[in-house]
């Protein structure tokens, strides 16, 4: 019987680790100088956006060959639980949520391989994935948009310096949110190929 409840203790500890690394990662991603500085619209899909921004490199380093990928499983679970509980009290009903969570998956998938594909690329290819997706329908300066892909490759090899254990004990840090001047500018810039 010790076993088993040594095996239930166990489970409860990534359990809990899972829900205090999506909850470091939405505290990062909620830093008003993403919005005021860096451009991220601060509405709904903006907010939404950056925690999948966030997801990735958190999730980008857990699917390491030294990573957790049981970890990484369990905060997509509480990140989604979440958001369907977010819903709820919104008044949205069943149905609603659904086809809300249903894109939302979608959403995520997409973006976590458009980002994949960018930083594999270079520069100009993780700021066209987050111009299409993270700022879209949006005015965003070129420095703003370089300045998000530097906040991101910074995070990965921050991330990348922290050890598995840290993150399976609840403990993630990311890196602070770069300084920039908000930009005047209406139009929206494209980063140089």
């Amino acid at each position: 019987m010790l076993l088993l409840f040594g095996w239930l203790k166990k489970k409860d500890r990534k359990q809990t680790a899972a829900f205090e690394l999506y909850t470091a990662m939405v505290t990062q991603a909620r830093q008003p100088d993403f919005y005021a500085k860096l451009g991220v619209p601060d509405k709904m899909e903006g907010r939404f956006d950056l925690i999948l921004v966030h997801a990735f490199i958190l999730f980008r380093r857990l699917k390491a060959d030294d990573g957790d990928r049981d970890l990484a499983q369990r905060i997509f679970d509480v990140m989604f639980s979440d958001l369907d509980q977010n819903m709820r009290e919104m008044g949205i009903g069943d149905v609603g949520i659904l086809k809300r969570i249903r894109k939302m998956s979608e959403s995520y998938h997409g973006r976590i391989v458009a980002y994949e594909e960018g930083v594999q690329s270079g520069a100009a290819e993780l700021a066209a994935a987050l111009d299409r997706n993270l700022y879209a329908d949006c005015n965003v300066s070129n420095e703003q948009l370089m300045a998000m892909v530097g906040y991101i490759h910074d995070a990965l090899t921050s991330l990348e310096n922290q050890t598995i254990m840290q993150m399976q004990n609840g403990a993630v840090h990311f890196p602070d949110v770069p300084a920039v001047a908000v930009s005047d500018s209406h139009e929206k810039e494209r980063p140089d190929a």
